[in-house]
């Protein structure tokens, strides 16, 4: 019986060592191809980010925020939320938690660390929010191709894209959670990409903003009078409506218009485009015109002639003559609407003189008007009565009818009719005042001479007498 037994165990050894080297070339075979996988694996394209889903952009204008749904695992403890990227720092808000506290002895699985339990055990702290700065991240890195560990403060949470609508199918679970970290590689890499990248990511996912709005509105003139008009000029860019007001309504896109406001207005161009509305406004003043002072007519021939007087004429032709005075200019003078012949005298007066008019027997009317360029206008009218010989001359009165006026005098002088002249006029018809010393002296402050202020002595002597 020893001796069958011995033979057993010779015949044994003798097949072990028969099939040793078999052995060993098979388990070399398979040591080779799974490093060949491994290799293989890891000389494997990375997943495109490009393809990655985009991450929710928040506070866009105020403080850019990217935001991505993800699952974290922590001490075995898987929970899902938002992970909120920043320029400045990185926060996590836990949405759904995993089963902490619960254990489920002998279910494992194999995952990057070593071996964890399905679910947290009960001595687990469970996985908690964090936020933290830029600053404070010590590293981040991306384990396997699927899982990204960051590292801070003590804490290295392994973290993976997930979308929101499988918070529930992951939270809690551990196997679910390594088998979501190789669905979506390129999710978890944008992550990555975010917050190393932030910059980067924002351009590609923010917006254009809407092109620049700009109108403007100008007025050719800022003041215009009362019944005239006034020019608005506009333009615009990146507007879709224009509205202009008071009173017009929608407008072209750039352009212009005349306008004729009944008082001091305020226009407003209100443009509308993606950019929003922006207002552009331009005030008119309207001044109310000033009051039209008519010319000064002075007649000198016949001398006796006024406004609607009546003067006794002997002969027939008969020569009008006199003097015509404005601020403004030299004025436009007829006679019955006729033209008459005019010789300045300086830019504020002239002389006129009409062409020999026949005259009918008896009342001969005649008007005398001269307009300046304000569209003043004056009128002397008067009525010349042909005889056939002159009336007795009345007996002599306290003042002279033909004579000059110390008005008529100072209107002359200052139309600039020479001082001479007007002596000639004062000795020829006399005057109708007696002058006093201040009267004098408004005469020779108006222009008059000597020779003039003898002439009016004279004249007046008879009536100081």
């Amino acid at each position: 019986m020893l001796s069958s037994l011995r033979s057993r165990r010779i015949y044994l050894l003798f097949v072990i060592i028969l099939l040793f080297p078999l052995l060993k070339v098979e388990a070399a075979q398979t040591a080779a191809g799974r490093l060949g996988a491994a290799k293989a694996r890891k000389g494997s394209a990375a997943p495109d980010t490009s393809e990655a889903p985009k991450p929710q952009l928040l506070n866009a204008d105020s403080n850019p925020t990217l935001r991505y749904p993800v699952s974290v695992d922590e001490n075995s403890s898987i929970s899902c939320g938002w992970l909120d990227v920043t320029r400045s720092g990185v926060t996590y808000t836990v949405v759904e938690s995993g089963n902490k506290g619960k254990t489920f002895s002998g279910k494992k699985f194999m995952a990057p660390g070593g071996a964890q339990y399905l679910v947290a055990p009960a001595e687990s702290t469970g996985s908690e929010g964090f936020d933290i700065r830029l600053s404070e991240i010590q590293d981040i890195r991306l384990l396997e191709g699927s899982f990204l560990r960051i590292a801070f403060g003590g804490r290295k949470p392994l973290l993976i894209y997930v979308p929101q609508d499988y918070w529930g199918a992951v939270a809690g679970k551990p196997r679910a959670f390594k088998e979501f970290s190789q669905r979506d590689m390129a999710g978890t890499m944008g992550v990555q990409r975010g917050m190393q990248n932030f910059d980067t990511v924002l351009a590609e996912i923010k917006p254009p903003a809407p092109p620049t709005l700009d109108v403007s509105l100008h007025a050719e003139s800022m003041s215009v009078e009362k019944g005239h008009p006034v020019t608005l000029v506009w333009n615009s860019t990146n507007a879709t409506t224009l509205d202009l007001e008071p009173g017009v309504g929608r407008v072209a896109a750039a352009g212009g218009m005349s306008l004729v406001p009944q008082g001091s207005t305020n226009y407003t161009l209100t443009a509308t485009g993606p950019a929003g509305t922006k207002a552009a406004s331009v005030f008119v003043t309207v001044t109310q015109p000033a009051p039209t002072v008519p010319p000064t007519i002075v007649l000198i021939e016949p001398s006796a002639a006024g406004e609607g007087q009546t003067v006794e004429v002997a002969s027939s032709p008969l020569i009008i003559r006199g003097v015509v005075m404005d601020a403004s200019g030299i004025p436009v003078v007829t006679i019955n609407g006729k033209s008459v012949t005019m010789r300045p005298t300086s830019a504020q007066a002239a002389q006129f003189r009409s062409d020999p008019i026949d005259l009918q027997p008896g009342e001969n009317r005649f008007e005398v008007s001269a307009v300046n360029s304000a569209r003043g206008q004056a009128k002397v009218a008067f009525v010349a009565r042909l005889t056939s010989s002159l009336p007795k001359a009345p007996p002599a009165q306290p003042s002279n009818s033909r004579g000059l006026a110390k008005g008529e005098i100072l209107s002359l002088l200052q139309g600039d009719v020479p001082s001479a002249r007007v002596a000639d006029l004062v000795k020829e018809r006399g005057v109708k005042f007696v002058p006093t010393a201040d009267d004098l002296k408004e005469i020779r402050g108006a222009g008059g001479g000597d020779d003039l202020i003898d002439a009016i002595n004279q004249a007046s002597s008879p009536a100081r007498n």
